[in-house]
């Protein structure tokens, strides 16, 4: 099996996904044709002093397994200016293909730290629903808007109405806790979100 690498640049970062299997060609899409804004302030322009852990990227090592078969596993975290990037790698051992964006809504996913404020996923134009093909594994960033705050912990969902339970959904809702006061440490695996009621 080949990698196949594809590439969709986002107005402050690039995600890439590669994809263990076959098919796929190169894609690369400019900040305009993502719908985001054309002007921002430089991220050298602010000062890294008011990021979270001074705007390292902190390495995580978080595994979740839904039900459905699919894996994610979370492999770092980092505050930048304008955005919160989290490394992950998403194995789908379903034979279905499984999306962790329903409904391509941006209020599905996002991170709420212990405060109750909410930083709301980013969805590549590329591949909004971020889905994973059958039997494939996908390695990226998820970008959420709006720098990390202080906070010793917090929560990323994905799917928010999705299914936590179901072997056989195609959209698993994941409820994973970042262990932002002891990043970098080895952390039990936490568990699916509660099932929406």
């Amino acid at each position: 099996m080949s990698p196949t690498m594809f590439k969709l640049s986002l107005p402050f970062a690039v995600l890439a996904l590669a994809a263990c299997g076959q098919g796929g060609d190169d894609a690369s899409l400019s900040a305009s044709e993502t719908g985001a804004p054309a002007s921002a302030t430089s991220a050298g322009s602010s000062s890294t002093a008011n990021l979270w852990r001074g705007g390292e990227a902190v390495p995580l090592d978080v595994q979740v397994a839904h039900p459905s078969g699919a894996v994610l596993q979370l492999t770092s975290i980092q505050s930048r200016p304008t955005e919160t990037v989290v490394a992950m790698r998403v194995i789908n051992g379903r034979e279905r293909e499984i999306s962790l964006n329903r409904f391509n809504s941006n209020r599905n996913g996002y991170i709420v730290v212990d405060s109750g404020e909410r930083l709301y996923l980013s969805a590549p134009a590329g591949n909004p629903r971020l889905a994973v093909p059958a039997g494939q594994t996908m390695e990226g960033e998820l970008v959420f808007l709006g720098r990390l705050p202080t906070a010793n912990s917090a929560i990323l969902i994905l799917n928010e109405n999705g299914q936590t339970d179901s072997e056989h959904t195609n959209t698993p809702a994941f409820r994973i806790t970042l262990p932002l006061s002891g990043a970098g440490a080895a952390t039990a695996p936490a568990a699916p979100a509660p099932a929406a009621s």
